[in-house]
């Protein structure tokens, strides 16, 4: 491409910089100190560069330091390069404000940043993205903690994914989260459910009554149920069956008729530190680290 057609950009064509990069038609003239210090690609590339520059050419034939020889960045988007200079520039946006990345610019600055091995600017994109986490499906969070190899996006997707009704989960979200995701999924959620119908079928058992309970057979026939028509309909409403703590909140608001209030604080006691009501937070961390492990995530920063 002949220097009539580049244009230089308006603001990241510095007059002293050491380097002219084209991007599309796009020139940029930057500090070489600069950009070594943000992208290790650049920081080798400018290493090699000066291990092997010639200083008997004229500047018009040495690349990158004429506009008519710049150094072309092959396969890259202009408005891709913009975010990264933008970033490393200090005109970036900031987390939480009024004018967010879009998902597709978070996407495009985590490719750049692992093509040219950016952790400054890999750790931004991360962070807006978790900041702005809820603008995408479980699926997809799932499909970019693989392919960018971020635990924390994975684990919320599939933590997520547990609480989405299957027939909920479309073709597309199953391409994005992979087979293998899929099918541990499945499994998870038959293995939660199971352990739901186990819970609200069987109520615990009141072993010892508080010192205020007056009749303790009509306060253990009213715990059962009370029990059944609140944790078991909580649990296992077949439109919205809900997590367990959001269960137990909705539990602790209803009426237990003859039970008294000391066997009733006793009984919540038991529900907030019982391993077998905690079963399935056990379960779902143990799921996502094994698929992590089995994934090989592991975030570089």
């Amino acid at each position: 491409m002949s220097e009539s057609a580049s244009v230089r950009h308006p603001l990241y064509y510095f007059p002293n910089g050491s380097h002219i990069f084209r991007v599309e038609k796009t020139l940029y003239k930057l500090h070489d100190d600069h950009l070594a210090h943000h992208s290790g690609l650049f920081n080798d590339m400018f290493a090699i560069g000066d291990a092997g520059s010639d200083s008997s050419k004229p500047a018009l034939l040495v690349e990158g330091k004429s506009d008519a020889n710049p150094i072309v960045l092959e396969g890259e988007q202009q408005a891709v390069f913009d975010l990264f200079m933008d970033h490393i520039h200090g005109r970036s946006r900031n987390v939480g404000s009024g004018d967010p990345y879009s998902p597709e610019e978070l996407q495009d600055m985590l490719q750049f940043a692992d093509k040219y091995r950016c952790p400054m600017t890999r750790f931004f994109a991360i962070a807006h993205m978790w900041e702005t986490r809820w603008r995408y499906h479980p699926a997809k969070l799932v499909q970019l903690g693989c392919q960018f190899n971020i635990p924390k996006l994975f684990k919320r997707g599939f933590q997520s994914l547990l609480n989405t009704p299957l027939k909920e989960i479309s073709k597309q979200h199953r391409l994005e989260m992979g087979n293998d995701v899929f099918v541990a999924l499945v499994y998870a959620k038959s293995v939660l459910e199971e352990h739901s119908r186990i819970i609200a079928c069987q109520e615990p058992v009141i072993l010892t009554h508080a010192d205020d309970c007056q009749d303790p057979l009509a306060c253990q026939a009213d715990w059962h149920s009370v029990w059944w028509n609140g944790m078991g309909r909580f649990l296992l409403d077949a439109k919205n069956p809900q997590p367990f703590d959001d269960a137990v909140k909705r539990f602790r608001k209803m009426e237990f008729g003859r039970m008294g209030t000391g066997c009733q604080q006793l009984m919540f006691q038991i529900l907030e530190r019982g391993v077998g009501f905690r079963y399935a937070e056990v379960f779902i961390t143990s799921v996502c680290s094994g698929l992590v492990d089995d994934f090989h995530l592991s975030d570089p920063l």
